[in-house]
């Protein structure tokens, strides 16, 4: 079990700036071989040790994922992220005001107009999501 907690944190920490991996896998290396050291001297058997480890990384999954977003380097400008989610509101509304305002004038050219830019603004949108990952 100690083995498959060691690669569990190697996976999470991996693409982390190196201190940081490094410091995170020093800590639960550590925090283990404590943790495994006090059961062994209270002489509980090793599969229950086991049993033990492996609940403590089922209980800890959500705490490294956390860990891992907070310690993440930020990627891309978040200037630049704001602007274009305001630039995908700004075309969405102007979308939706002409599909609205092309149903009381009867204007089928601006009522398509209008669902071009919603449906435009959503493809460059997913996209953007999706090519960021």
């Amino acid at each position: 079990m100690a083995g498959l907690v060691a690669r569990w944190v190697r996976f999470y920490t991996r693409n982390l700036p190196d201190p940081v991996a490094r410091r995170r896998i020093g800590e639960i290396d550590a925090d283990l071989h404590d943790h495994i050291a006090y059961e062994r001297a209270l002489g509980t058997a090793e599969r229950r040790i086991a049993l033990g480890v492996l609940s403590r990384m089922a209980r800890g999954l959500a705490a490294d994922a956390s860990w891992r977003r907070r310690v993440r380097t930020p990627k891309g400008n978040p200037v630049k992220t704001l602007l274009t989610v305001l630039a995908g509101l700004a075309a969405i509304a102007i979308g939706v005001a002409a599909v609205v305002l092309g149903e009381a004038d009867d204007s089928p050219g601006l009522q398509l107009l209008g669902a071009l830019f919603v449906i435009g603004a959503i493809t460059f949108g997913v996209r953007a999501v999706r090519r960021s990952r």
